[in-house]
């Protein structure tokens, strides 16, 4: 037996393939899952690809878990402006407020006078963009959470160029402010979007100091949204897209530091993304293709952990095969790892036992001198990126196979 089958023989807990539920018989495993993300005042859950299934199924396990033992405050790679949606869906059950997302398709932010459709290398995953699909798959999984209690919601991620307005029209009669307010923050016909940005950057100004912060943070957030739009879709490479991805990172950072200065004494934050914006330590990755922060700035994770000094525990979700929803129709949907991937020797360990099908969680500091050198894990478009996994997680979760993101 090698080391490897040693530790998970030892620590790991054999999920249901179906239903995800653990044996009974792997309480004080499971126990000791627990107390690994204990103390914490921030959780990443992390994912190695965006359009599989089984995501929804491993964000859930997770917060369940911490929800038994936690106030949550929830935080997720999504627009900002969508998230206030989603928050509205969790706090009244009214699935009418889903429809509303821009990421699932909703289009009434485009506007007529200008095409805000990427130009660039973006614009082939933009036509194909399984937005239905992922909406089934978020849908369910925000059910999940309204049942689990979670009303304190954030995305912080980019917005559609124009998401907004929606919500500053609805705002004109709840807040009293300077009426050259609201006619600095209405559209002009055919602006470009670096002057839509400028004009609502310079309505700012218009606002008084207390008393407006959602306002305030709103138009911020539009204008931050148009200035990465401004730089992402005309790339015209990957390569190009470095000042955007930086961009785009700095601009999650500020909007995750502003949701933790809100944070009650018990509160848990839980953030959920792709597990290497999520990275405790950036410099015990790999650099694989055009990472986040284009390489330009820290990832979301390193900056919280290594320039703020949060106190964070992360778990990542990794697989070893199958196949997923992803757009790029020039980058691979079918999982091929190679044979000296950490994914594989997963793989090769759970085909080997009596549930190949089993996802397997498992703590990962009785692994910390097993993984003292960087192993190879592979993530979406079959990139396999050196990871040193103690510097990284507190616990992994494996899927043997994933499949493509599902209607129902």
């Amino acid at each position: 037996m090698n080391s490897l089958d040693h530790w998970l023989d030892a620590h790991a807990v054999r999920l249901d393939a179906t239903t995800y539920s653990a044996r009974t018989t792997d309480g004080p495993r499971l126990a000791a899952l627990d107390r690994a993300l204990d103390g914490a005042r921030c959780v990443f859950i992390g994912e190695a690809n965006h359009f599989v299934h089984e995501k929804s199924d491993y964000r859930i396990w997770w917060l369940r878990r911490l929800a038994a033992r936690h106030r949550l405050v929830v935080g997720e790679e999504l627009g900002c402006i969508d998230g206030r949606r989603v928050a509205r869906y969790l706090a009244d059950g009214d699935e009418a407020h889903l429809d509303a997302l821009a990421t699932f398709g909703d289009e009434r932010h485009r506007r007529a006078d200008r095409d805000d459709r990427p130009s660039g290398v973006l614009r082939a995953s933009f036509d194909v963009y399984p937005s239905k699909l992922f909406k089934a798959e978020q849908t369910r999984f925000y059910r999940v959470l309204r049942e689990l209690g979670v009303t304190d919601f954030h995305g912080v991620d980019i917005d559609a160029p124009g998401n907004g307005y929606t919500e500053l029209e609805a705002s004109h009669s709840a807040v009293a402010v300077d009426p050259a307010f609201w006619v600095a923050v209405g559209r002009v016909d055919g602006e470009t979007l670096g002057a839509e940005a400028e004009r609502l950057e310079h309505a700012l100004d218009r606002l008084p100091v207390d008393g407006v912060d959602e306002l305030r943070e709103l138009v911020r957030s539009m204008a931050e949204n148009l200035c990465y739009t401004a730089l992402a879709h005309p790339a015209a490479t990957y390569e190009a897209l470095r000042p955007a991805m930086a961009l785009r990172e700095s601009i999650m950072q500020r909007r995750v530091e502003r949701i933790m200065a809100t944070l009650g004494g018990d509160d848990v934050f839980v953030l959920l993304g792709h597990a290497f914006h999520l990275a405790k330590d950036d410099r015990r990755i790999g650099r694989v293709g055009v990472g986040p922060g284009g390489d330009k700035v820290p990832s979301l994770g390193h900056h919280l952990v290594q320039n703020r000094g949060v106190d964070a525990r992360a778990v990542w979700m990794v697989y070893g095969g199958g196949a997923d929803s992803q757009p790029f129709p020039d980058l691979p949907t079918r999982v091929g790892y190679p044979n000296d991937s950490f994914n594989a020797a997963l793989a090769a360990y759970v085909a080997a036992r009596a549930e190949p099908d089993a996802p397997l969680v498992v703590p990962m500091e009785p692994a910390r001198e097993l993984l003292d050198d960087p192993v190879g894990v592979g993530h979406l478009y079959n990139l396999v990126v050196p990871v040193h996994l103690p510097s990284e997680i507190d616990a992994l979760f494996f899927v043997p196979n994933v499949s493509p993101l599902r209607a129902t």
